[in-house]
């Protein structure tokens, strides 16, 4: 019996060292750094969405007198010329915007106007990939009494624009976090629901909300204040937002502040779970923390650091994802300047950790304002050089790579070997690993061997 029990560990140990050992890495490289715009042009908070076949369209403000709204747009070779892309009389105004969302070559950008007797959200929109848009249209309500800014937007499966917006009475007072949804691309609007009614307290005054969108399933993320306790919240609409039924805190432990910390919680759809971003001050220390939300339930996973700098204040994180692949990007002081910061990893958020610089590294000063979008395997990255007065673009390109430690009998070069690897029909060739698809038996990935 002994004698057979010991056979059996040495078989298992055989099969062990059979199968070969592969160490996955990623590596990054980036593109040069290309100015966009600088003073003549603005420079205020670009945003970056991508278009059919992953081309970036940037958009941002001009401050200076009189205020507009420009764009550049990449035309397969390079970015175009800043050119305007709102009319003339429509004072785009305040810290926070314009925010823009893309599905396709369908754009749409939102933003505080003046142009209205009290601020309002107004929208654009551009169904031919940023080369033209169309008139202003106003999203938030003509309320007497009332004042609205803070927007963002998001598309849903069906191309259509989701609006969220801070509501306030003319002295700031009662604020609240509203939804409006659009069923006909952003001709009418279906009339603003108050998505922040549940949680107790009330929204953070000076905290822009996000939104994330699954079928007829809305999410709308922002910070709360309940007697200065500023944890981050999440509200769901499952009626396509008729209404807002459930919510949940997305925070660990109470970040108590008497000031409002102007930070919006963001968030990206993986599977059946929400990846939020957001920043932090609970422990003491200003720090860049992400969860996973259950899109069913809300309940939340974990709440991690991505790059722990203690005496740092980390600040305005944005997320990107495509399939695995996940990218975030944050702001912080940890030089004693202002710099940005990438954090990616290509195999799910919980490989998400340390960062690295990502802004050219040959001009001085601070750099801030950066906004991340993933395509085709890149990460495309804007940012704002605040010495410069300039909008800078760049772009990075993951590659997934690994190293072998195959047996010496396991020689493979002598011919393609076929082996199963993580549970998948694999053939190895020249210096490829194939997986293949058992159902319809197409690659679903190439694996390169250095």
């Amino acid at each position: 019996m002994l004698k057979s029990n010991a056979l059996k560990k040495h078989h298992i140990l055989v099969i062990l060292l059979s199968i070969p050992t592969l160490i996955f890495s990623q590596e990054i490289s980036f593109e040069q750094h290309t100015v966009i715009s600088d003073n003549s042009d603005g420079y205020g908070r670009p945003r970056i969405v991508l278009t059919n076949n992953n081309n970036p369209l940037i958009i941002w403000r001009k401050d200076a007198t009189p205020k507009v709204l420009k764009a550049s747009k990449w035309n397969g070779n390079s970015f175009s010329a800043p050119y305007e892309i709102l009319q003339a009389g429509i004072l785009p105004s305040s810290w926070d915007g314009p925010e823009a969302a893309s599905k396709g070559d369908t754009i749409y950008i939102v933003f505080t106007s003046l142009a209205s007797s009290q601020s309002s959200i107004m929208l654009i929109k551009s169904f031919d990939g940023g080369i033209t848009f169309s008139d202003t249209l106003r999203v938030s309500e003509s309320l007497a009494g009332h004042k609205y800014r803070m927007a963002n937007i998001e598309i849903n499966e069906n191309g259509q624009p989701i609006v969220s917006y801070m509501q306030y009475l003319l002295n700031w007072l009662e604020p609240k976090q509203m939804v409006n949804v659009s069923s006909d691309f952003g001709i009418t609007f279906n009339g603003a629901i108050e998505a922040s009614a549940l949680s107790p307290g009330e929204p953070c005054d000076c905290c822009k909300s996000s939104l994330v969108s699954k079928g007829d399933d809305i999410f709308l993320m922002y910070r709360n204040n309940e007697n200065n306790i500023r944890n981050s919240y999440v509200s769901k609409s499952n009626d396509g937002g008729l209404t807002f039924s459930t919510f949940n805190d997305m925070d660990d432990y109470q970040w108590i502040l008497s000031s409002c910390p102007a930070t919006t919680p963001r968030g990206t759809l993986i599977g059946d779970s929400i990846v939020v971003v957001k920043r932090s001050g609970a422990t003491g220390n200003n720090e860049v923390v992400y969860s996973s939300i259950s899109v069913n339930n809300l309940d939340y996973s974990y709440n991690r650091n991505i790059d722990l700098i203690n005496g740092s204040i980390q600040n305005f994180p944005e997320v990107s994802s495509s399939n695995d692949t996940i990218a975030v990007v944050w702001q912080d002081n940890r030089t004693n300047m202002q710099n940005c910061y990438l954090s990616y990893s290509s195999s799910g958020a919980n490989n998400l950790n340390n960062s690295i610089s990502f802004t050219d590294s040959s001009k001085f000063g601070n750099k801030t304002d950066p906004d991340v979008e993933i395509g085709d395997g890149n990460i495309f990255l804007v940012y704002v050089n605040n010495t410069e007065h300039e909008i800078i673009f760049t772009k990075a390109s993951l590659s997934l790579t690994t190293s072998n430690n195959f047996l010496p009998e396991n020689n493979y070069s002598k011919g393609n070997r076929l082996f199963d690897l993580f549970g998948k029909k694999s053939i190895k060739k020249s210096n490829q690993i194939l997986l293949y698809d058992s159902e319809n038996g197409t690659i679903e990935k190439k694996i390169i061997i250095e």
